[in-house]
């Protein structure tokens, strides 16, 4: 079995600044990742990973995605092993996702 992966990526469409902030937060994170569909147009895939047994474990990540979703007024869709857990919209996590993870604090 695949190692199991927390996936975030913007849900709307998807622009340089975009791709420049999730790449800094990849970077703040151990062992998270990023990656950048940027020939896919209007398409564009942007988006960040960290490997986690549990979605739980990629709290780090999620704070950070959390605080340029706030901060650029985007929507994130977040995956767990290919499974939708929810978005976040404006740095809240929307229903769904609060349901399995509860309040995303802010970063330190």
């Amino acid at each position: 079995m695949p190692d199991p992966y927390l996936v975030l990526f913007v849900a709307d469409t998807a622009t340089d600044g975009h791709a420049d902030a999730l790449r800094a937060a990849a970077r703040r994170v151990p062992r998270a990742g990023f990656f950048d569909d940027v020939e896919g147009g209007e398409l564009r895939t942007v988006g960040t990973y960290v490997r986690a047994r549990e979605p739980e474990d990629g709290l780090a990540l999620l704070r950070e995605v959390a605080a340029i979703s706030r901060a650029l007024g985007v929507r994130f869709e977040v995956q767990h092993v290919e499974v939708v857990l929810g978005f976040l919209e404006d740095g809240v996590p929307d229903a769904t996702l609060a349901a399995r993870l509860g309040d995303i604090p802010e970063p330190l």
